[in-house]
């Protein structure tokens, strides 16, 4: 099999897949719908705001996989209600939602944040968390654009793409690749778990992210220590999740969290990049070290490491493609791909990975607040929203979108048409972006480019 013709077919291509409700679903999606839809004299409804409050923790779990998703489109169409908001969920809605202004509120996903656990300014107390702040056009004041800014400008810069390419990062890919060979190539899951090993794949993004995005040293054994206890022993993003994040507390497994927290926000605000920054600058609406450290300390617990770590677990094979209902997706076995493609074509390697991603996204899902009322047609008929209804945007679903990708869209085709001008891994469509497109792209793109290259050729040189 040549990288020209490696594709693997879904046995049943674009099929129309019938799923019946139970009436378990059926009461559920009713309930949601009311929930979301009802005129304030409704007393039915509200007589079941507690059973729906319920109802929507249960579901925001379920909607963070994509099977799962695909399930509520295949039952009630493109439109649907879930996890306490309304999903639209074919290409075009996807599209339209990721180009505008965006309202936002304290979700990543389909769930709920913990406000207090959030970066917050000790001046004023102003919220900081670009995730959460609404952008002009949207209800906006300007912060998020300010802060976007000042993150950008700090930490993704003309040395941050230096970094990327220079013999640090070359020696910590080496030392993964090593890693990955001394692991029988990946068969020992130890190069895929948090624990200490020499060469694993956790230990690797916190050098190599904090290296290349903070200019932190990655053989610094102690601050490296440091920022791997939080952010994946830990399990930093737990801490700011509602619900989630206090109980873990409670139950004594998150205590250190607060104490961690600030420890590792410390070590960035003293990082070669923050401690560069210019205070008190208008254009950035005056954000000091301080909050961008704990801006930065929120965002990489939430995104900054976990999304890496997820899109490489899917590339490396480690985690399987979504097994979506009526097809064989996750059957596919992607490192038979990987195998296959010409290491030496860096915009092969890239496409390998949007590919993967088209058929397991990293981030399902995202959000926003509608801004004005609006009408969607759930089922057969038009139900009316009120403005401040959340509206969850599908990343995954825009992916399986049979009127986009035509051919095999349950299939694996690195080769496909507008593979990666269509994609919405990013937070984006392709390159087109409201300007929330993921600030670190670019590096999270290069690196697993790199690292699929470096592992690849042992692959190749070492064939099972």
């Amino acid at each position: 099999m040549t990288s020209e013709t490696s594709a693997i077919n879904d046995p049943v291509p674009n099929a129309v897949i019938k799923v019946r409700s139970g009436i378990t679903e059926s009461i559920a999606h009713y309930f949601q719908l009311l929930n979301l839809s009802h005129s304030r004299f409704n007393i039915f409804a509200w007589l079941f705001k507690p059973a729906n409050h319920l109802l929507t923790l249960y579901q925001s779990i379920g909607a963070n996989q994509g099977a799962y998703l695909y399930r509520k489109r295949l039952i009630h169409g493109s439109n649907f209600a879930c996890a306490g908001g309304v999903w639209l969920s074919d290409f075009s809605s996807v599209k339209k939602n990721l180009l505008e202004p965006q309202a936002r509120t304290y979700k990543v996903a389909s769930s709920q944040l913990r406000v207090s656990a959030l970066p917050a300014s000790n001046f004023g107390h102003r919220s900081n968390f670009l995730l959460s702040l609404s952008q002009k056009g949207a209800g906006g004041n300007g912060d998020w654009e300010a802060y976007r800014k000042c993150v950008e400008d700090t930490l993704f810069t003309e040395e941050t793409s230096l970094r990327m390419k220079d013999e640090t990062s070359k020696a910590l890919i080496q030392k993964l690749a090593e890693g990955y060979k001394e692991s029988g190539l990946g068969k020992n899951r130890a190069f895929f778990s948090k624990e200490d090993h020499t060469g694993d794949l956790h230990g690797f993004l916190v050098r190599y992210l904090h290296y290349v995005i903070f200019g932190l040293d990655p053989f610094d054994e102690a601050i490296m220590k440091e920022i791997k206890i939080f952010h994946y022993d830990m399990c930093s993003a737990a801490y700011h999740f509602a619900i989630l994040g206090p109980l873990l507390q409670l139950l004594k497994f998150g205590r250190k969290w607060p104490d961690q927290f600030q420890v590792v926000a410390k070590i960035y605000e003293n990082s070669p990049a923050i401690s560069l920054l210019k205070e008190g600058q208008d254009k950035y609406n005056k954000m000091s070290k301080v909050e961008l450290a704990l801006l930065m300390t929120s965002i990489m617990s939430l995104a900054g490491m976990i999304g890496p770590l997820t899109l490489c677990n899917i590339v490396l094979g480690n985690r399987k493609l979504c097994p979506f209902e009526g097809h064989e997706t996750n059957e596919i076995l992607v490192t038979d791909i990987w195998d296959t493609l010409n290491l030496d074509d860096r915009d092969e390697v890239k496409r390998y990975i949007y590919e993967c991603g088209r058929l397991r996204n990293p981030v399902s899902n995202t959000h926003k607040v509608a801004q004005e009322d609006f009408v969607a047609k759930i089922g057969r008929r038009d139900v009316s929203f009120s403005k401040g209804t959340i509206i969850f945007i599908p990343l995954q679903l825009a992916s399986l979108d049979t009127t986009v990708h035509r051919k095999n869209t349950f299939g694996f085709d690195h080769n496909r048409e507008k593979l990666c001008p269509l994609s919405t891994i990013f937070h984006s469509v392709g390159d087109k972006t409201n300007g929330r497109i993921c600030p670190g792209k670019g590096v999270a793109e290069e690196m697993i480019i790199d690292v699929l290259i470096a592992l690849g050729k042992l692959r190749k040189r070492n064939p099972c």
